[in-house]
């Protein structure tokens, strides 16, 4: 602390004998919680002196100068003398008024702020002068990083005082519902918002975690709420079922030689359209088999209980679902 700086003159001028004072008062300007601030007074040789002083404590009395310590509380207080002559004369007590400044400022509790925001703080109160954490010196700071942020503001007086708070920047919550997909027969498929979430708002009005879609078109989105407030969301693109899609991977022959393998024309899709109807022609365009809604008894390569011979063969698959043309193609009857 630069004493120089605070120190506060009385003067007091004495008379004669008769101990009349005449007194001229300074004000004293200090910023609250100073230490080591120098007061004196001027009078006569010999004489003794009594201080007494307001919102401070006196560290060091040296009769006509003293040595206080200000408390932290800011606000107007008075500072007084008086002196007595060394016949034993006292003066009028004289003084002034000593002001106690300090910046009324505060930040506020914590902040929370979900990833992606940005909050704007701004203290308490208007000051000569502001110097956050980061060097900027504007009267509000705007705060998109987790972190301490510390203030530290000056009145016209140059006194000081700073405040801190922390900001918590929470995740958003975590949702994916997939890749864009598609959906044949009674095909379905659950989709799930993530555990990262309490409040589900699906474009469907479903507010569950998972929900099950079925075939058809649709663009289905969600927004997922976690317990901080923070919100997430994703969509996913139902499609038209494709057959060509569907069925791409459909075999194309097999092998009826009784070894337990392949022996028959296995059409895993199809477990989805259970009203499907397939058809076998032969090369010459005559019926060899046809199925019962569902093709759960996938054909053997007989015909009428009769071997068909090695060959290629023409079906047709009718699907028996709204929208969607029957397949057709050929299969390889191999011996």
């Amino acid at each position: 602390m630069n004493l120089k700086r605070y120190i506060a003159l009385i003067g007091l001028m004495l008379t004669a004998s008769y101990g009349t004072i005449s007194a001229q008062q300074y004000m004293s300007i200090v910023c609250a919680g100073d230490t080591g601030v120098a007061y004196y007074v001027q009078g006569t040789e010999g004489s003794s002196f009594v201080w007494n002083v307001q919102g401070g404590t006196i560290v060091r009395n040296y009769g006509d100068s003293i040595i206080v310590n200000w408390g932290t509380v800011p606000a107007e207080y008075d500072l007084r003398v008086q002196e007595f002559s060394k016949y034993g004369c006292s003066a009028n007590p004289v003084g002034g008024k000593v002001l106690v400044s300090a910046p009324l400022m505060e930040l506020g509790e914590n902040i929370e702020i979900c990833e992606g925001e940005v909050t704007e703080i701004l203290p308490s109160g208007s000051f000569y002068s502001y110097l956050w954490h980061d060097g900027s010196f504007t009267p509000n700071f705007i705060a998109r990083e987790e972190g301490k942020i510390a203030l530290t503001v000056t009145d016209k007086y140059g006194c000081k005082t700073s405040d801190e708070l922390f900001l918590k920047v929470n995740p958003l919550p975590l949702v994916s519902l997939g890749r864009d997909t598609s959906l044949c027969g009674i095909e379905t498929i659950t989709l799930d918002a993530g555990s990262d979430g309490v409040q589900f708002n699906w474009s469907t009005g479903q507010i569950s975690r998972e929900i099950t879609v079925f075939e058809g078109f649709q663009r289905i989105s969600v927004n997922v709420t976690d317990e901080f407030g923070c919100v997430s969301t994703d969509e996913i693109i139902i499609n038209s079922c494709s057959t060509i899609d569907h069925f791409r991977n459909m075999p194309t022959g097999f092998t009826p030689n009784g070894d337990g393998k392949n022996d028959v024309w296995n059409i895993p899709e199809l477990q989805t359209f259970p009203q499907a109807v397939v058809e076998i022609y032969d090369r010459w365009g005559l019926l060899v088999f046809r199925s019962e809604s569902g093709y759960s008894n996938p054909w053997d390569g007989t015909s009428g209980g009769k071997d068909m011979p090695m060959d290629s063969y023409y079906f047709v698959i009718n699907l028996n679902s709204p929208g969607l043309d029957p397949i057709s193609g050929t299969v390889t009857l191999i011996k």
